[in-house]
């Protein structure tokens, strides 16, 4: 990596501190004021349905418009949905105002992951591309492990309301480091330009709902025709529906059913993160198969929610809850690198935002089950009956890619 991208990771280090202390504290808070399992599942649902609904138009944006400017439109835009909506809770009391800052935030920041995944794609061929998704999604984690710890010190000491106020200057001062990188690096968007006026003149000429429309056609045509990406796509599909059910979960089970603290609860994803960086460390230092990282990932998540399903003792889940979270991020680099290296670079914004909605929808699902099966069932068995399937599932996905898409000669 060259000194002037650090300026880049930095942003996306400071703007996934912000965010993961928002992920963190609505749940937790919104089952604190409540007590109810259910509301803390559709604070989930709601905090993570428009996150994954939002990918496909920031797609269709990523492949017309400067990525650059679309993180930094992001990023002010969380800095003001913050303050807006606390002050609509000190209006009208209600967790509802927790979960549309969730929400709003979770948007914004589609549009911006999006945008970094182009900036990514067209900016960073200096190195090899693993490894480069490597560094930025341990920036990314650096955010998650600290994020929760930040969040659980400063509930010690302050209030969630002025902890969540925090993430107002969070959000700026990843902008400024972003816009700082972008002043002193030697970007090269030459390509992308040359296609703006064609595609700008197409969205003028056109309603925008059939000009959106049109481009997601495209890009559900580009995935249809690659043979390769449906079967891996189902199995991201099952993973991200363990991690939701997983992340939905965890409060009530953790801080519930085990009746652990807050600060271990904040330990909990730490040490999950912690184990996610070491891994990232690993693909970074060392070139593997991508079939077979998936292949592995997917093993270890399967047998990590079983743990937690199975689970009478809060240190076999955590053992399980680090199996799923650490090897999360080796699945997704699998496939972030198996898209890359199959969809043409014209295509890749609107056919990455639809994979990503395909991939993760399962996410806010996994809060939406919780929520209405949480009083008719015990939550580890909600996670068993699930486990069993995915693995099931994921057996006869994974023999059909081995003996259907195995190379010839």
């Amino acid at each position: 990596m060259k000194n002037k991208d650090s300026l880049f990771f930095s942003s996306l280090f400071l703007s996934r501190l912000a965010d993961q202390i928002i992920l963190f504290m609505v749940p937790l808070v919104v089952f604190q004021l409540t007590g109810s399992s259910a509301l803390s599942g559709l604070a989930f649902f709601i905090e993570t349905l428009p996150r994954f609904l939002a990918f496909p138009i920031a797609g269709v944006l990523c492949d017309i418009l400067l990525p650059y400017s679309i993180v930094s439109v992001s990023q002010k835009v969380r800095s003001m949905i913050v303050p807006f909506g606390l002050l609509g809770f000190y209006c009208i009391e209600s967790v509802y105002w927790l979960m549309a800052i969730a929400a709003l935030v979770g948007i914004a920041t589609s549009f911006a992951l999006m945008a970094r995944e182009m900036i990514l794609v067209q900016n960073f061929k200096h190195s090899r591309f693993e490894k480069v998704l490597s560094y930025s999604s341990l920036a990314d984690q650096l955010g998650m492990v600290l994020g929760p710890v930040l969040a659980s010190v400063l509930l010690l000491f302050l209030n969630w309301q002025q902890s969540l106020t925090l993430c107002v200057f969070l959000f700026l001062l990843s902008d400024v480091s972003l816009g700082y990188w972008w002043r002193v690096g030697c970007m090269s968007f030459s390509e992308k330009t040359q296609s703006l006026p064609n595609e700008l003149t197409v969205w003028r000429i056109s309603p925008w709902y059939h000009f959106f429309s049109q481009q997601l056609k495209q890009g559900l045509g580009q995935i249809l025709v690659l043979p390769q990406l449906i079967p891996v796509i189902l199995m991201a599909f099952c993973i991200n529906l363990i991690l939701g059910l997983t992340l939905a979960s965890m409060a009530p089970i953790y801080t519930g059913l085990f009746a652990q603290s807050e600060s271990s609860y904040a330990l909990l994803q730490t040490l999950a993160v912690i184990l996610s960086i070491i891994i990232l460390m690993w693909i970074a230092k060392f070139p593997l198969n991508l079939y077979g990282m998936g292949s592995l990932a997917f093993i270890a998540i399967c047998i990590g929610a079983l743990m937690t399903a199975l689970s009478q003792d809060y240190l076999i889940y955590l053992c399980g809850f680090l199996l799923i979270i650490g090897f999360d991020k080796m699945f997704s680099i699998s496939l972030r690198s198996l898209r890359k290296r199959l969809i043409p670079i014209e295509n890749l914004g609107k056919s990455t935002g639809l994979l990503i909605l395909l991939n993760n929808i399962a996410q806010p699902l996994a809060g939406l089950i919780i929520a209405l099966l949480a009083g008719s069932y015990l939550i580890q068995d909600i996670l068993l009956y699930t486990t069993l399937f995915v693995c099931l599932f994921g057996i006869l996905l994974g023999s059909y890619l081995v003996i259907c898409l195995k190379p010839k000669g």
